[in-house]
């Protein structure tokens, strides 16, 4: 069974995403003095006493904002209430109680739900002096943490375990977890395409380019598979990178594509195929990811019955490599081939996890060293003797001959495209090693 869940929640700049960090262990969520920087519901898990939690950092609530984003990050807010088992709620004990800490006080004793009182930044003995004016929210003695030091935090994980008594269940071993990270520019649909396949709004979407700047992780089972869904912040070109906010998304959005397994790189149809769409395919390749290439909106354009065929020969003419790389064109607003893109994911991992026994592999390699030899170079006769597969995800094959520095690139590609032919491989980076016999 799953493990409770505790969500932190406050109003902007309390502490939240660094108290999350703590916990988590590592930098996973945006940190910066700058209020509003954490947007969606961010996941991470922890263990403590021998338990573990799931532990959910959220967006700022700001209680009367009329703002477009600031309203979809309360939502965000309160969903992660309604989710949790236990909650955080964190306040500041250097600016004391403000509105917005009275008014999300009395929001959270609606809920029905066990609340610990968290006050953040008392890093020392002197930060103390203000605490007892916190008793006034009504919810119970204050718990004092220094996020940023780590200060309390223990204390608070010992009441946490305290409040959540009688929660746990024995949990559920999910096997098989296949990490897909959902990429590419700002405003393509990525977080559309999300919670397309959630049924919820777990990712904010709004018309705002760039809204996501967090990487966010959610799990569903998919058949038989246990998929890790990453929704990540747009890449955008260096150039464009204005803030350090903005430079730690993309590092966290790098960081989502070399722990996925298979990377859906989504397209707007309406931008059509750009450098940026390549740089981002390049880089999911030369990490030796899996790759299927999704062209959305594709609702909005005029097309007749060769339009699908058009565009697919075209973007392989412009991008070579993804000739061998499924295209799957998808409308996240009328939900027109979202679970097909799963599925195409899925066959792109399992032939990645694919393992090309050594006598199969050299009758390839008989066949299609007798249709065409390696070319004498230097005046050197090249010859390949047999080749293994040494490695899975990304599959490498190690072919043995005379002189490996000698084979031509020419040579490598004919021998990596008639691999693909006889055995596959789609949308799965191949790379071929040539080793002195």
């Amino acid at each position: 069974m799953a493990r409770p869940t505790i969500a932190i929640l406050g109003r902007p700049n309390v502490g939240k995403s660094t108290l999350f960090n703590r916990l988590v262990g590592r930098r996973q969520a945006i940190v910066d003095e700058t209020a509003g920087v954490t947007r969606d519901r961010i996941y991470g898990t922890i263990q403590w006493a021998g338990h573990g939690f799931h532990l959910i950092d959220t967006g700022g609530y700001l209680a009367g904002s009329g703002d477009i984003l600031e309203a979809t990050i309360r939502r965000q807010a309160e969903l992660a209430g309604e989710e949790a088992n236990l909650i955080l709620f964190m306040v500041d004990s250097q600016a004391g109680i403000v509105p917005d800490d009275r008014y999300l006080a009395d929001q959270l004793r609606k809920l029905d739900k066990p609340v610990l009182l968290v006050v953040n930044k008392v890093d020392d003995v002197a930060h103390e002096t203000r605490i007892a004016e916190f008793y006034e929210l009504g919810l119970g003695e204050p718990l004092l943490i220094g996020a940023i030091a780590g200060r309390g935090v223990g204390d608070l994980l010992d009441a946490a375990v305290g409040k959540l008594s009688g929660s746990w269940r024995e949990e559920e071993i999910l096997t098989e977890t296949v990490g897909l990270a959902i990429v590419g520019v700002p405003n393509t649909g990525k977080s559309s395409f999300l919670n397309a396949i959630l049924k919820e709004d777990k990712a904010i979407v709004t018309p705002i380019p760039g809204t996501t700047r967090d990487s966010i992780d959610s799990f569903i089972r998919y058949m038989g598979h246990t998929l890790r869904l990453i929704d990540t912040a747009g890449l955008r070109r260096k150039a464009r990178i204005s803030n350090v906010i903005e430079y730690y998304s993309t590092v966290r959005t790098l960081r989502s594509i070399d722990e996925c397994h298979v990377a859906i790189v989504i397209i707007d149809a309406e931008r059509g195929f750009h450098t940026q769409d390549r740089q981002i395919m390049s880089r999911v390749m030369d990490q030796g990811k899996g790759l299927v290439a999704v062209v959305n909106k594709w609702d909005v354009i005029k097309k007749d019955t060769e339009t699908m065929g058009d565009w697919t020969t075209s973007m392989r003419a412009s991008y070579k490599p993804l000739e061998y790389v499924p295209l799957v064109f998808i409308s996240v607003h009328h939900n027109q081939r979202v679970w097909k893109t799963l599925k195409v994911a899925l066959e792109v991992y399992e032939q990645s996890t694919r393992q090309i026994s050594t006598s199969e592999l050299n009758r390839f390699l008989e066949e299609a060293v007798g249709y065409q030899p390696p070319p004498a170079v230097q005046g050197k006769r090249i010859q390949i003797k047999y080749a293994a597969q040494v490695h899975r995800q990304p599959p490498l094959f190690a072919f043995f001959c005379n002189y490996p520095r000698l084979i031509p690139v020419s040579y490598r590609r004919y021998l990596e495209n008639r691999l693909r032919e006889r055995f596959g491989f789609d949308g799965v980076p191949v790379k071929l090693s040539f080793r002195q016999k």
